[in-house]
Formats: structure tokens, C-alpha cells, sequence
């Protein structure tokens, strides 16, 4: 990054000629540059997509993200830009099948029998067991996929409320 040129304190029209005052101004924007320059930079380091990774655990801190032991680099940053919308849908629906999407890649199939979960309108089946499905490629850890399947829908999930989760696999 360049430097950037030291900026004078603005003085008023009766110092201008006064070599003391202009002095002492030069010398205190010299001083400030610095601390503008990092100021000036600032957003580079509050985007999740541009900041320096030394900086992505604080912002996750700050933010509220939630991530995982063992996740990417990238999932850490997809999670800290979708902090903000998560926070607002935790515990719908659309929360799970978001962060499920964007996080993870996966498409979700959601069945709520009660429609507690969903509140679908529609009368209510027997049952109130909500039932999360995962449809992955043969060939993957099914036990390990359900163990995340079952970590993410427990974050979405409300309390009240039982789920079981499901992996099928095609080939």
C-alpha cells in the first residue's frame, strides 16, 4: 500500500503566512497520517470477504457467527457474511435451510407434521416429531454427515421441539 501524503491541518486564512504555524500544522499531519491511513482501510478489514484471515476469529467474534470446529476458510467467511440474516431467522425454517445451503451445499427436505416448525397453515398430521432430510451422493461418511446434520438443525431448531435427522444416499 502506498503511502499516503502527509495532509496539513487546515489553519485559518491569518496563519498562512506564519512559518511557526505552519510548521506545527505539517508536523501534526504528519503525525495523523498514519492513523488516517489505517482509518481510511478500515473497511477492508470489517469485510468478511477482504479481511486479512489474522483478522477472521474476531470477526466471527463480533458478529456472532456461528462456526464449526473443522471448517474451511471459506465457510468461515460465507458464515460471518450471513451472521447478520441468520440472527434474524434463527429458529425457522429458513434459517436452516439457508445456512444449510450456503454453508454446507446442501438441499434439505423439511417435514413437519405438526407444522410447529414450518406453520404451514394447513391441518396439522398426526405427530410432532419434525424429520430433516439429507440427500448426498454415495460414497460420503454417512455417519459424519448426519453428526453436522444433526449439530446444524439442533442450532435452528426450537427448543420445544423434536427432530430426528435422516441421510439417504443415492448412486
Amino acid at each position: 500500500m502506498d503511502p499516503s501524503p502527509v495532509r496539513p491541518l487546515a489553519l485559518p486564512a491569518v496563519y498562512q503566512n506564519d512559518p511557526v504555524a505552519l510548521a506545527f500544522a505539517a508536523a501534526i499531519g504528519a503525525a495523523m497520517a498514519p492513523a488516517e491511513e489505517r482509518i481510511d482501510s478500515l473497511d477492508a478489514v470489517l469485510d468478511p470477504w477482504r479481511a486479512p484471515p489474522a483478522f477472521l476469529d474476531w470477526l466471527i467474534r463480533i458478529t456472532g457467527a456461528r462456526v464449526e470446529p473443522g471448517w474451511t476458510e471459506v465457510q468461515r467467511r460465507k458464515a460471518v457474511d450471513l451472521a447478520p440474516r441468520l440472527a434474524a431467522h434463527r429458529g425457522t425454517p429458513y434459517g436452516l435451510l439457508l445456512e444449510a445451503r450456503e454453508i454446507h451445499g446442501w438441499d434439505l427436505h423439511v417435514d413437519d407434521p405438526g407444522d410447529v416448525f414450518t406453520g404451514a397453515g394447513r391441518p396439522p398430521r398426526a405427530g410432532r416429531m419434525l424429520t430433516v432430510t439429507l440427500t448426498t451422493r454415495q460414497g460420503e461418511d454417512r455417519q459424519a454427515l448426519e453428526h453436522r446434520l444433526t449439530r446444524l438443525v439442533r442450532a435452528h431448531c426450537p427448543a420445544h421441539l423434536p427432530f430426528k435427522v435422516t441421510v439417504n444416499q443415492r448412486p
